[in-house]
């Protein structure tokens, strides 16, 4: 127990450097203006909150009937007004004076009663990133087996969060005391932080918090959040896991009947499957939660397998298995859904009944099952998508023959840690353009290249369109810049009549004029094939009028 203890506040610390922390990070920094104790009142508000709300959530719905997603509004609703007070002190004097509780004056005495009201609904609106161990936790608790050693588990977690939070706050305190033409400002600085406050809050009632959270994942590295909880695997850990879930017993997962899907609540894309009528089907079942930073990164080449491989008797189960209670929710998981263009059958598993029957511990998990009903393969976590792809194609030739499309390039090789991000062209999931300023959506506009590139940023010439998914080459003489690191540079990109893209590289101020590019059909194309791993290689392309560009890969 004190290994998990220990490790749980090493694995909070280190959440507070991953994507997940950001839509609560204008809140935190709100707590370096107020009294002088408000930003302890802040932490110990989240420490408890957030320990209590993990640990407890399903007792609090089948005991007392509580709606969490209902509290989690409310509680998003109290940030918005705490924002509102900042702009308005007039409005935080006038609530004191109904309330008649002088303490929640974040400008008078101490603050700590309002930063513990702060910290309080932070631990009700925060969907941290989850390894193994808090994983272990959630699901532990979700399925009522939650003890004293998953409630110290969990807190140890929020206080490792708590801890560098604090130290945020108190910095960026510190930063205004010093600074005394910023001192000079306090009354416009409690302003920024109020409207920053109120955005947070709205993001997180709309899920667009969501959405920031999937862009910053696209500019991020899919290797730093696996390295940031790396740590948490081990052969010591896993016992230790396995010490707090008593009830756990091991799967057979070599050639072993799969079991039979539990206690689905509701179906998405589909009226219902089971394993029984999946019989003569390969089926990939995927264990996923959509707040998952983990799970996300996994989506696109899931997508890819349903795509090609559906139609040759593959079969793609979603098992969403809820992390937190708002997740639980048929509205959110559709809306994700429908965010994210997933077509494949998704299964909500709130009750965590199938991932109990198969015994899974972590987000993403995916076991693969023969025609025959019975596991032949499994992987956890992200990565190793060439070797997922080959079991895929495996399995499919037991029953026929091998399908015809071949492994996707970009779907595998080696993974260098400078690859540049999957990088998409339409404003729906804009990143790293250049010419944002004089961005127009869904018309012609006549854009101005960037003199000057950093790494993974992209510039456009000429005339455009860009639209939510794709950008339209509008003149013979449009072109785009790219500056990239990789091996291998592919684009997705078409044409309704065959048209002919220029390409060049200048690697090392080096120009290479590549091949003509044939566009006369819409897929993916091979723009550059390299022996060595290029670093600020800027790729053009002249595009012709007519040509649709919807998304550069890398590969490494």
């Amino acid at each position: 127990m004190l290994i998990l203890i220990t490790m749980g506040f090493l694995s909070g610390v280190v959440t507070v450097l991953s994507p997940c922390i950001l839509p609560i990070l204008p809140i935190m920094l709100s707590g370096a203006v107020g009294g002088k104790r408000r930003p302890y009142g802040i932490v110990v508000g989240f420490v408890l909150s957030f320990a209590t709300f993990t640990v407890f959530a399903t007792f609090l719905v089948q005991s007392l009937g509580i709606d969490l997603d209902t509290l989690r509004y409310i509680a998003a609703a109290i940030l918005a007004l705490l924002g509102l007070t900042l702009i308005l002190p007039r409005l935080q004097e006038k609530i004191n004076s109904l309330v008649k509780i002088p303490q929640l004056n974040t400008g008078q005495k101490t603050g700590f009663g309002g930063g513990l009201a702060t910290g309080a609904t932070l631990g009700l609106v925060w969907a941290p990133c989850a390894g193994p161990i808090l994983a272990a936790v959630i699901t532990l608790a979700a399925t009522a087996q939650a003890g004293v050693g998953s409630f110290l588990v969990v807190l140890s977690y929020a206080l490792g969060t708590g801890v560098v939070m604090l130290l945020i706050i108190l910095g960026s305190r510190r930063v205004l005391e010093r600074v005394r033409k910023l001192y000079a400002h306090l009354g416009t600085i409690h302003k920024i932080f109020g409207v920053l406050v109120i955005i947070a809050a709205l993001g997180i009632v709309t899920g667009y918090d969501r959405k920031v959270q999937t862009y910053i994942i696209d500019i991020t590295p899919a290797s730093w959040t696996t390295f940031l909880q790396g740590f948490e695997q081990g052969e010591v850990i896993e016992g230790a896991i396995e010490y707090l879930d008593e009830k756990r017993e091991e799967l057979n997962i070599d050639g072993g009947p799969a079991p039979e899907f539990k206690g689905i609540t509701a179906w998405i894309n589909s009226e219902g499957e089971t394993i029984a009528d999946l019989k003569g089907k390969v089926v990939l079942i995927d264990f996923w939660t959509y707040s998952c930073i983990n799970c996300i990164r996994t989506l696109p080449y899931i997508k890819d397998w349903h795509q090609k491989y559906s139609d040759d008797g593959l079969v793609i189960i979603g098992m969403h298995s809820p992390e937190f209670a708002f997740e639980k929710k048929l509205s959110n998981v559709q809306k994700a859904v429908e965010d994210f263009e997933l077509e494949y059958p998704i299964a909500l598993d709130n009750d965590f009944a199938t991932w109990v029957a198969y015994q899974n511990r972590y987000w993403p998990a995916k076991y693969f099952i023969d025609r025959e009903g019975n596991i032949r393969h499994t992987h956890f976590g992200e990565g190793a998508y060439q070797e997922s792809e080959e079991v895929i194609r495996q399995l499919l030739a037991e029953g026929g023959d091998m399908p015809e499309e071949a492994i996707s390039e970009v779907s595998g090789g080696s993974y260098n840690i400078m690859q540049s991000p999957e990088t998409y062209l339409g404003y729906w999931r804009l990143a790293n353009f250049n010419n944002h300023k004089e961005l127009v959506k869904d018309s012609s506009h006549n854009y101005r290249k960037s003199s000057k590139l950093s790494n993974n940023q992209w510039t456009i010439d000429g005339q455009w369109r860009m639209e939510e998914k794709r950008l339209i080459s509008e003149s013979d003489q449009s072109r785009l810049q790219i500056k990239f690191n990789g091996k291998d540079v592919f684009l997705v990109m078409g044409s309704s009549e065959s048209k002919e893209v220029r390409a060049f590289i200048d690697e090392q101020r080096q120009t290479d004029v590549l091949s003509p590019i044939a566009v006369d059909e819409f897929k993916l194309y091979d723009i550059v094939r390299h022996d060595s791993f290029i670093e600020g290689g800027v790729l053009e392309l002249i595009v012709p009028e007519g040509v649709e560009l919807y998304a550069f890969t890398f590969g490494s």
